[in-house]
């Protein structure tokens, strides 16, 4: 990825977001129809604040590691922290909506429901979410297995940083009332 950085490509791929039109309530139920009949965790507000923002924080250092692999040839590392950071940003989402996602299934299973609601207003985002999360598992197997080309993990890796994007545009953190 030689003289780009993620940040340049992701209007390669992006879709314009409207505004986020969502309530609480249809977060929090497609959330847990991600874990029909459970979810992971609930959380207090003081808590789910607590993690929201760890998430984040944990986010942007993924992000950054990912450009430096990038740079540095890490095809591995890349891969890893791509998936990172994807994770972070799905825990986050739920971490606004008071739920604590802990398991790779869970992760899966709500970034798939947030997906389906995000096509409500527009069916290529879903799509490209859908996409996003698919790659992401695939750049978390190839960290074991060693399993894709290294052109791959860059197109990957891109992609998925154009769905942590187009997640932040659809799932903001809350603004204080």
């Amino acid at each position: 990825m030689q003289g780009r950085s993620l940040a340049a490509t992701a209007g390669d791929h992006a879709v314009n977001a409207p505004q986020p039109t969502f309530t609480d309530e249809q977060v929090v139920a497609a959330i847990r129809t991600a874990f029909s009949p459970r979810w992971d965790t609930s959380l207090s507000r003081e808590e789910a604040e607590a993690h929201a923002e760890t998430y984040r924080a944990n986010l942007a250092h993924y992000r950054q590691h990912v450009q430096r692999s990038l740079n540095e040839s890490d095809y591995l590392q890349a891969a890893e922290k791509s998936w990172g950071a994807f994770t972070q940003i799905v825990k986050a989402i739920g971490a606004d909506h008071q739920i604590k996602l802990s398991t790779h299934v869970g992760i899966y299973r709500v970034a798939g429901e947030l997906a389906s609601l995000v096509g409500q207003l527009n069916p290529d985002a879903e799509n490209m979410l859908n996409d996003t999360a698919t790659l992401v598992s695939g750049l978390h197997t190839h960290f074991y297995e060693g399993n894709l080309t290294d052109a791959m993990v860059v197109q990957s890796a891109g992609t998925v940083s154009d769905g942590i994007d187009m997640l932040q545009e659809y799932f903001p953190p809350p603004t204080e009332p």
